[in-house]
């Protein structure tokens, strides 16, 4: 009998690891915390162009931050006041707890083709392959020397858990 019960466990353990999924996440760019204004200015501690402050949405998973194995569906509505040939999207925590930068999402992601004054918009999803350690911001980067604003809109989702 007791094997059984362990056998049945074990089946029952196995199924529902099988079917659990990982939870979903939203980001609107345009629901950022700290500014609608994007500065992407050159990096002073790398080579590249990165946004002065990213957009920050810690306030929106208070308690309830994404974990290894969730979603983040990031939409974007945004014109830029330059071109831009291709302009990075990743989420990070860039607490100072997490030593200033963790990717948080599985990749790197490129808008190609940014045309000044244009209005771009759409949506990317990641896959969360690293727990933020108490910030979730959007970097916005790329490796032109072009300094630009990224103006963000409400792209017309609520940020938070889906």
């Amino acid at each position: 009998m007791k094997k059984i019960f362990l056998v049945t466990a074990f089946f029952a353990l196995f199924a529902g690891s099988v079917f659990a999924q990982g939870r979903n996440f939203v980001i609107d760019l345009g629901d950022t915390t700290n500014g609608k204004t994007v500065k992407i200015v050159k990096n002073p501690y790398g080579t590249n162009y990165q946004n002065e402050n990213p957009p920050t949405f810690t306030s929106f998973f208070t308690g309830n931050l994404p974990a290894i194995g969730d979603t983040i569906e990031v939409f974007y509505k945004f014109k830029s006041n330059v071109d831009i040939p291709a302009l990075t999207i990743v989420v990070v925590d860039n607490s100072q707890a997490a030593n200033w930068w963790l990717a948080i999402s599985d990749r790197y992601e490129s808008i190609r083709g940014i045309k000044a004054g244009a209005l771009v918009e759409g949506s990317i999803k990641y896959k969360v392959v690293a727990k933020p350690v108490s910030a979730v911001t959007v970097q916005l980067l790329y490796n032109d020397r072009i300094d630009s604003l990224i103006t963000l809109e409400k792209a017309g989702y609520k940020t938070g858990r889906k």
